[in-house]
């Protein structure tokens, strides 16, 4: 008996051993790397820099109706967005027009789903997919497509929007009211 407990010692504290040696300290940035002091920097072989996203801000409009469904309120949100990512900033707009955390508002974009959405030559294009649940009546659709155009229009760049459900041009958002293909800016 006392052999055998002697093996679970001697096998325990070589167990320890083995676990405190693999265990390697952590560096602040999070990884097994051993800290690097002073100035010095890995080097970069591949003779370029690669400069990373820059974040821009903007102060953007976007427009919510009210309780009742009957009118648009506009509140102003900031938005963080790269720089230089193509859409970056509209996939941002369009994503503060389905968020809401204004009870007095209502975001007739929030169960819509957002497939993809591309800038091109002025123009701005939306695939979305609407479930049955983020259908609106014949007020509401007229509601959600003035909030979206007016939202986007505000920016100078944008001239057009396309509207696409489930990737295709259909004559009707919801099922109400004509759409058009592309939406042209009002002068």
């Amino acid at each position: 008996m006392k052999r055998k407990m002697g093996y679970v010692l001697l096998f325990s504290f070589i167990l320890m051993i083995a676990v405190g040696c693999a265990q390697k300290p952590v560096s602040e940035s999070g990884t097994n790397e051993p800290k690097q002091s002073g100035s010095v920097q890995p080097p970069n072989n591949s003779g370029t820099q690669v400069e990373p996203n820059k974040e821009q801000k903007q102060t953007v409009e976007v427009f919510f109706a009210d309780t009742q469904v009957l009118e648009l309120k506009k509140r102003e949100v900031e938005l963080a967005f790269a720089d230089n990512v193509d859409a970056d900033k509209y996939k941002k707009t369009f994503e503060a027009l389905q968020n809401n955390d204004d009870a007095q508002l209502v975001s007739l974009w929030e169960k819509v789903e957002l497939l993809s959405i591309e800038f091109a030559e002025d123009t701005v294009t939306l695939d979305v997919h609407i479930p049955d649940e983020a259908k609106l009546g014949t007020s509401g659709e007229l509601l959600a497509l003035e909030a979206l155009t007016t939202t986007m229009f505000q920016f100078d760049e944008v001239k057009r929007l396309d509207v696409l459900v489930d990737g295709e041009a259909v004559d009707s958002l919801m099922g109400h009211s004509e759409l058009e293909h592309p939406i042209q800016r009002e002068s």
